[in-house]
């Protein structure tokens, strides 16, 4: 019998069946959760328009790659200028991920479910 042929051998222990949780106690533990208090709300207008400033510099940056590739294409800059460049949008591109993702989790820290990333 070799090594991978777990079909081939017998189940000496019969599989496991675990219990779902408490799903009523886990409901009454989200609505108490749920409600934004009236101090968050400054709180989350600020998030917000920093999430949004981030979302838009992240498609700016997209948008910029795409045409540093094109000029790299056409010969308006050389490939040591281009990989300069290339480098540099991809470092501020994982920054403004890693600030989306950390907005986006004080966002639902604070009750506020309408962020995608």
């Amino acid at each position: 019998m070799g090594l991978f042929d777990r079909w081939r051998r017998k189940k000496s222990s019969p599989t496991t069946v675990s219990k779902p949780p408490d799903t009523k106690k886990a409901v009454s533990e989200l609505s108490s959760d749920d409600t934004i208090m009236p101090g968050n709300l400054d709180s989350i207008k600020a998030l917000l328009g920093e999430y949004d400033n981030l979302v838009e510099r992240r498609e700016t940056l997209s948008v910029e790659r795409e045409d540093l590739t094109l000029r790299l294409e056409r010969g308006e800059i050389e490939a040591i200028e281009f990989r300069k460049e290339l480098m540099a949008r991809i470092q501020e591109a994982a920054k403004v991920s890693e600030s989306l993702r950390v907005t986006s989790a004080r966002l639902s820290e604070l009750g506020y479910r309408g962020t995608l990333q």
